[in-house]
């Protein structure tokens, strides 16, 4: 009976130690491949990021958004403010715009360099680009590789997809918020994924308060938090009780961003509902521009038609074969491994921004032209949907023998890079992102009258202290050698106690016509004699007058 037992017992041990190790063999590799693919990523990324940065920087392509340049001239007013309080200098951060980007901008603006050029706001739009980079290559491990067959390739095709666009490699070279936004939803997406496959409280609670910062950088990641609750729920595995907690803990943390932001409006403005409408909500800036913007009608109620339009703003950013690609992929997904759709749901999150904004035109709430011919408005909504879209295209490869999955690799590969190509085909100054910057921050009436009004301040400097409203006038100051410490403007509070007299102080009054510092000398008849008695227009740009004190023309002249 000893004998017997012993021989037994020697079996098992020897199955339980000699088991595992094929696998972990296997598993060596995948890591080695894994951490190979990391490395090859983030060098591709800081490549394509410096070297284009360089490229459009040198020829003065990257800081011609005027929305980027409020951005950055946002972040300048807080560490530029004439009033030094904490209470003044937060401010400035004002409304519309989420916080995020201002406040990742700060250390780098009171350089003024980095200011004026804008590369304060482009150097988070590279780090961000590199970070989506580097998570969507993660993403795309965990959703396709599995031992052998040579599925490691697959993500460094999702990566490259999004790395080598042409209209991503532009924007992140720009002060805007796009690159930040897709990081922070791409990372928010990667860590729900990644805590729905193997759950913990500390993994839920880290993937909320990504996503917690991502309703503080674009407004699209809203609708991304509210579903996301949903899906915690769902995916929670065990008691209804341990569903309604894990669900209780994150939308308690990700709810702190909005709730954030509607009390921000309320102590600022004492309206909650600021950001949605203010006079620079998108439905403020629509009621102001009416006569510009009264085409947008048109798609207000009409879903398909406001589906087809996002449709070609995507397919402007990413290409229309490159949708193609990755509409193949779905269906490929979805009838091969439907017994994980469920599993792999949560990457769907990656498209709420494109139905956002399809809701958005629908109800009337934003205004998109994405043909080139005709003109470009917010073409560059369409390019979030690069996430999903370069998630997906890898799907279309069937894994099996390895040379047959390099044949389908390089065919995709090649169809990316003839799209790509031709989306780069009139140069990279033909790009519709590139192009709706210039058209409206270089090319318009109004751009053109701030370009010259600041090349006259800057010829002809300014001594504090100057009123301006610097809503529409912010470029003034940055392409100019003035400097918002010396600027009485509406984020201050001697601009709201003006009344009857323009402060002696003051020794240059700005002015574009119909705006608010405009409106408020003309409602107050003291404030206009005022300015008609001891200024006088020195220069006139359109709709911009920049008036002189008398007095100090009279001292120039001694």
């Amino acid at each position: 009976m000893g004998s017997k037992t012993a021989t037994v017992v020697v079996v098992r041990l020897g199955r339980s130690a000699q088991a595992p190790q094929p696998d972990t063999a296997v598993d060596a590799v995948l890591v080695q491949q894994r951490r190979r693919g990391l490395v090859i990523v983030t060098l591709a990324g800081l490549a394509v990021s410096v070297l284009s940065l360089v490229y459009f920087y040198g020829r003065g392509m990257s800081n011609l958004y005027l929305d980027g340049i409020a951005h950055v001239n946002i972040a300048r007013k807080v560490v530029d403010s004439p009033e030094h309080t904490f209470w003044r200098q937060y401010l400035q951060i004002g409304s519309p715009w989420l916080p995020v980007h201002t406040v990742l901008m700060l250390p780098l603006v009171s350089n003024d360099f980095l200011w004026r050029t804008g590369l304060a706001g482009s150097l988070i739009s590279m780090a961000a680009f590199v970070l989506t980079a580097i998570v969507m290559y993660l993403l795309a491990w965990d959703l396709y590789v599995t031992p052998g067959k040579g599925a490691h390739l697959l993500p460094l095709i999702t990566a490259g997809v999004f790395m080598f666009n042409p209209a991503i490699v532009y924007m992140q070279a720009t002060p805007m918020t796009e690159s930040l936004f897709m990081a922070v939803l791409a990372s928010a997406v990667f860590m729900l994924y990644r805590w729905s496959r193997n759950q913990s409280r500390a993994r839920l609670a880290a993937a909320a308060i990504v996503l917690l910062v991502a309703t503080l950088t674009r407004y699209e990641a809203w609708p991304v938090a509210i579903l996301s609750v949903a899906l915690v729920l769902l995916y929670t595995h065990g008691t209804a009780a341990g569903k309604i907690k894990n669900a209780v803990l994150f939308s308690a943390l990700v709810a702190i961003g909005p709730l954030y932001w509607l009390w921000h409006n309320w102590a600022i403005f004492g309206n909650p509902l600021e950001f949605l409408t203010g006079p620079y909500s998108a439905r403020g800036l629509f009621s102001q521009n009416r006569a510009t913007l009264g085409w947008s009608t048109i798609f207000v109620g009409h879903p398909l038609l406001d589906f087809v339009l996002m449709l070609i703003a995507v397919a402007v950013c990413v290409g229309p074969l490159t949708i193609l690609l990755s509409a193949a992929g779905l269906a490929r997904l979805t009838a091969q491994r439907r017994s994980r759709i469920l599993r792999d749901g949560m990457v769907a999150l990656l498209a709420v921004p494109f139905l956002f904004h399809v809701v958005s035109l629908y109800r009337g709430e934003i205004q998109v032209f994405p043909i080139s011919a005709f003109g470009l408005l917010n073409v560059r909504y369409g390019l979030p949907a690069l996430l999903p879209v370069a998630l997906l295209v890898p799907a279309v490869i069937s894994i099996g023998r390895a040379s047959a999955l390099r044949l389908q690799a390089m065919l995709v590969l090649a169809i990316i890079v003839l799209q790509y190509g031709w989306l780069l085909s009139s140069g990279p100054s033909g790009l519709d992102v590139y192009q709706e910057a210039y058209r409206n921050g270089v090319n318009s009436k109004t751009a053109r009258e701030l370009s010259h009004s600041s090349a006259y301040l800057t010829q002809n400097p300014v001594q504090p202290m100057v009123l301006m409203h610097t809503g529409a006038l912010g470029p003034l100051v940055s392409h100019s050698s003035m400097e918002f410490s010396n600027v009485i403007h509406e984020g201050t509070v001697r601009w709201h106690s003006l009344s009857q007299r323009i402060p002696e102080d003051i020794s240059t009054v700005i002015i574009q016509e119909h705006d608010l510092l405009d409106a408020r000398i003309h409602s107050d008849p003291a404030l206009e004699r005022d300015l008609g008695e001891r200024f006088r227009e020195v220069y006139r740009e359109g709709r911009i007058h920049i008036y002189k004190r008398t007095s100090l023309e009279a001292e120039a002249t001694k």
